[in-house]
C-alpha cells in the first residue's frame, strides 16, 4: 500500500500523480480511481488550482469545460491529462518514438516500465 492507502497495481503514473495532487489539495486521499474530486471535498477554486498544477507539472493546460463535463474522477482526471499530452506530439515525433520502442526488446521494455520510462 502507498501513502495513499491504495494499492499502486494497475494505477498508471498519471494517475498515481493526481493523487498526489488531490492528496495535497485537499488535505486526504481519495480511496480509488473513481472517487469523484467534488465529493471528495473538490470546489471550483481548488479545481483551478488543480488545473494550474497540472500545467505546471506537465506543461498542458486542461480545459475546464472538459473536467466540468463528466465526473472528475482520478482516472478522468489522468486520462484528460494524457490526452493532453497526445495532442502536443508531433505525429512525426510520435511515429519517431513507437519505431525507436519497436526496436527494443522485451527485457529492455520491462526495465524501462520498471523505472518509470526514464533512461
Amino acid at each position: 500500500m502507498s501513502e495513499t492507502g491504495m494499492s499502486k497495481t494497475g494505477i498508471t503514473p498519471t494517475e498515481a500523480a493526481v493523487i498526489r495532487m488531490w492528496t495535497d489539495l485537499l488535505g486526504k486521499p481519495p480511496g480509488s480511481v473513481h472517487e469523484d474530486f467534488f465529493e471528495l471535498g473538490g470546489r471550483s477554486l481548488t479545481l483551478v488550482q488543480f488545473i494550474a498544477r497540472v500545467e505546471e507539472a506537465y506543461g498542458v493546460e486542461l480545459p475546464v469545460e472538459v473536467l466540468f463535463a463528466e465526473d472528475l474522477t482520478v482516472s478522468a482526471a489522468a486520462r484528460a491529462v494524457d490526452e493532453a499530452l497526445l495532442a502536443g506530439v508531433d505525429k512525426t515525433e510520435l511515429d519517431g518514438l513507437l519505431n525507436e520502442l519497436d526496436q527494443l526488446s522485451d527485457e529492455e521494455v520491462r526495465r524501462l516500465l520498471a523505472d518509470g520510462g526514464e533512461h
